[in-house]
């Protein structure tokens, strides 16, 4: 049985649920809600969870100090930026962007600008999370009537590459460092020729996303296929070099060794890069 503990605002209320504290959302839910009726769920749109550690309360907190509008604006974003990258956003979105953009307006009302130094890398690796932030951005100028700076776009982006990985405490900052650290190396070993907008970059690009994830949440493929490997090493010993300085540079700097498994599918994506160069 779930039991109002408090509204926190219209949009949001703490709940009890079997002793176990909740935040729930959903748009009207908080109005006339009194300490000890129950809910209905069907008002429900999105559930957070647990408020028993640090995180959670901090979450909890900034319903006190943060406006309403900010959650709704928030969840508007959350909802198309579902529409796009499919349900993998995690809820906590909601509030990680509402505590942002409560901040992110603030500055621009006091004419603070906080610029973003991996700009250029977030839009080049991450077109479709930095459209996303241009959307939004224009949501909020528009909402509370300011003119947030375009280096904006990409700090929404920021959290959006947050919501969807694996490990939500992982710094994007880091992912997208990471990503141009490694396609730096690439398109060193291959030379100028690399056609950075052709399908088959940009599937490569793809790729080292989902593999800088892994590296940094230490969620590396351990299996060691051998067939694709010794056929790559036979055939594709160019490829297999340039997969093989990835290799170094995670070892390196992650002492993180990597399976046959995770330099095969690298070796394939540069295998194709190499073939449009020809």
């Amino acid at each position: 049985m779930i039991t109002i503990k408090k509204s926190l605002n219209n949009s949001m209320l703490l709940v009890d649920s079997d002793q176990q504290e909740m935040i729930l959302f959903g748009k009207g839910i908080g109005f006339n809600a009194k300490p000890g009726m129950k809910i209905d769920l069907a008002q429900v749109e999105r559930i957070f969870l647990p408020l028993s550690d640090i995180k959670g309360r901090h979450f909890l907190s900034l319903t006190d100090t943060i406006p309403s509008e900010f959650f709704d604006i928030s969840h508007e974003i959350l909802l198309f930026a579902r529409s796009i990258c499919g349900d993998k956003l995690n809820s906590v979105l909601l509030l990680t962007l509402a505590e942002h953009l409560h901040f992110a307006v603030e500055r621009c009302r006091k004419g603070q600008i906080v610029l973003n130094k991996l700009s250029w890398e977030v839009k080049r690796y991450y077109p479709r999370e930095y459209s996303i932030g241009v959307q939004a951005r224009t949501k909020v100028n528009d909402r509370f009537k300011v003119e947030l700076p375009e280096d904006e776009s990409v700090n929404i982006a920021f959290h959006l590459i947050n919501a969807g990985g694996q490990d939500t405490d992982r710094s994007a900052h880091q992912q997208v460092e990471l990503v141009n650290r490694l396609a730096a190396i690439v398109h060193y070993k291959l030379g100028k020729n690399t056609d950075t907008e052709s399908v088959n970059y940009m599937r490569f690009i793809n790729h080292l996303r989902y593999f800088s994830e892994r590296v940094l949440a230490g969620k590396i493929i351990m299996s060691e296929e051998e067939d694709f490997y010794q056929e790559l090493m036979r055939y594709r010993p160019d490829a297999m070099n340039i997969a093989f300085g990835i290799r170094d540079y995670v070892q390196d700097k992650y002492q993180l060794a990597l399976p046959k498994d995770e330099l095969t599918w690298l070796s394939i994506h540069i295998s194709r890069l190499i073939d449009k160069q020809s």
